[in-house]
């Protein structure tokens, strides 16, 4: 597996390394090695000599475009992986004063895309997944047992922090489930 390094934005320190964790997690927890993020750069980079994408943005600026199906591909072949993952991923938080402290919530936006390098596919293209740090999110079955099994518990109240991470891991799961349900599936045991 290629994960190209996501592009994230209006984020705290600890809710973006979050989130980073979060997918290479979810990742390795589906049995799927991978690469390590300077060498998927550097592919990306050098070997096919395509911008840089940008990591992380402050909060007025744009987007850049998702990187195209074909680009990703490329890098795929490249590094002789099965599977390449491009994201982005974005944060909006708002804090309001109730008559007992703060009340703080938090809302991540997902965009990413999954190649199959060997069936020349897109396995996944999910845009504007959204997940909000105060629901609990309903479709998480693959996903929410994985992030359960890795110790990452719900959080409230508090400061904006703790929102975002549990905002990101939501969305982050939310997005990859489908993939995550075909690729489990397809997975059966030897006697099965």
């Amino acid at each position: 597996m290629a994960v190209l390094p996501w592009c994230l934005k209006g984020g705290t320190e600890s809710a973006v390394k979050t989130a980073r964790e979060t997918i290479t997690t979810l990742f390795e927890k589906t049995k799927h090695e991978v690469l390590s993020p300077a060498a998927v750069q550097v592919a990306w980079e050098t070997d096919l000599k395509l911008a840089p994408i940008p990591t992380e943005l402050k909060d007025d600026e744009d987007f850049p475009a998702m990187p195209s199906a074909k680009d990703l591909l490329a890098l795929g072949k490249k590094l002789h992986v099965d599977w390449v993952c491009a994201g982005r991923a974005k944060w909006h938080t708002k804090s309001v004063w109730v008559s007992l402290g703060p009340k703080t919530k938090a809302d991540c936006t997902v965009d990413c895309m999954i190649i199959d390098v060997k069936k020349e596919e897109v396995a996944l293209d999910a845009k504007n997944v959204k997940a909000d740090s105060t629901r609990v999110e309903k479709g998480l079955e693959t996903a929410g047992a994985l992030l359960v099994s890795m110790g990452f518990t719900a959080l409230s109240g508090g400061p904006k922090t703790p929102h975002q991470q549990r905002a990101a891991r939501q969305a982050i799961g939310l997005a990859f489930e489908p993939w995550l349900k075909t690729t489990q599936a397809a997975s059966k045991k030897i006697g099965d």
